[in-house]
């Protein structure tokens, strides 16, 4: 039997909707029928990000992770301004860059690369998942 405290752990973990942090903990739970029966019923509310695997080129097959990818632009004019994929993000106007991607941070964003162009700066981030859905955005009023 797993121990009591293990086991609030991991309802804390799903209440919380960290359902990878859960089901790491309760897989290590192998031999209680209660971590066992809350993991399966984890598989139903949050299935496993379903990683694909693909080949490689030579010749092993090799797991790949699904990414998702935003754009948060930073433009200097009159201030400090923000965008997230386009959208514009009021609340963080004059803020430090760092400010902003903390932000992103605590969503698990990870800054991947940046590129300045006039008085724009792009920053690139990724974050484990399934890829978020295109659409066109509107460019800077010029």
């Amino acid at each position: 039997m797993a121990m009591r405290s293990e086991l609030v752990l991991a309802k804390e973990l799903i209440d919380e909707k960290d359902y990878d942090k859960a089901r790491n903990l309760l897989e290590r739970l192998h031999d209680d029928p209660t971590a066992q029966k809350w993991l399966e019923k984890l598989d139903e509310i949050a299935p496993r990000h379903s990683i694909e695997s693909t080949g490689n080129g030579n010749g092993k097959d090799e797991d790949v992770q699904p990414w998702q990818y935003i754009g948060l632009e930073s433009k200097k004019s009159y201030g400090i301004q923000y965008r997230v994929n386009g959208e514009a993000r009021p609340d963080w106007k004059d803020q430090p860059v760092y400010y902003a991607l903390n932000e992103l941070g605590r969503e698990g964003w990870e800054l991947i690369s940046s590129e300045t162009s006039n008085e724009i700066t792009l920053y690139i981030l990724k974050r484990a998942g399934a890829a978020l859905n295109n659409q066109k955005v509107a460019v800077w009023d010029q």
